[in-house]
């Protein structure tokens, strides 16, 4: 009796522990760091794409014309300038409305005073200084500057929220050459 009941259980646990039906489901396999890597990249080109397009449609559904740059950014002339042309380590004044696509108002000289800086020397969004580099002094002109060339993935902390296109409404008020 004790014998069977010992082979019994013995049975049950093989039975109980074995792979007959394939159940028990197999580790799968760690992805290599290329395909990490092909991956991410593939994620990046998809949301990059999908950030142009969203831009393309802001600025058709208002019918504005506007010019684009090989790195993406957009730009149009408000109003012609009579001044010199911006260069790169020019001190400028810029008076400025930064805003988001949805029409959320984010910073303006109007309450901070107008933007001060160096191009090409500036902790400013690498997009606003390319802007700048394509304006007179007293002209006015319009930048839309995709993510990558704005805050990117982390924002600014404050107003403006990871990923975001951001839109400038600029005067270049003075140029001091360095």
């Amino acid at each position: 009796m004790v014998r069977t009941s010992i082979t019994l259980v013995f049975l049950f646990c093989f039975l109980a522990c074995s792979d007959r039906n394939n159940t028990i489901e197999k580790p799968k396999s760690v992805p290599s760091e290329a395909e990490i890597r092909e991956g991410l990249l593939e994620r990046n080109r998809r949301l990059l794409a999908e950030e142009m397009e969203l831009i393309r449609s802001f600025v058709d559904r208002r019918g504005w014309k506007m010019d684009t740059t090989t790195t993406g950014l957009y730009y149009s002339v408000l109003k012609p300038g009579n001044g010199n042309a911006a260069r790169l380590l020019d001190r400028v004044s810029v008076r400025y409305t930064l805003g988001l696509l949805d029409g959320t108002t984010c910073y303006s000289s109007d309450s901070t005073g107008n933007l001060e800086l160096i191009i090409g020397q500036s902790d400013e969004p690498s997009g606003l200084q390319e802007g700048l580099l394509r304006m007179k002094e007293g002209e006015e002109a319009m930048l839309i500057v995709p993510s990558y060339l704005a805050f990117g993935v982390s924002g600014d902390g404050v107003c403006i929220p990871p990923g975001s296109s951001i839109i400038y409404q600029l005067t270049l008020e003075k140029i001091r050459e360095q």
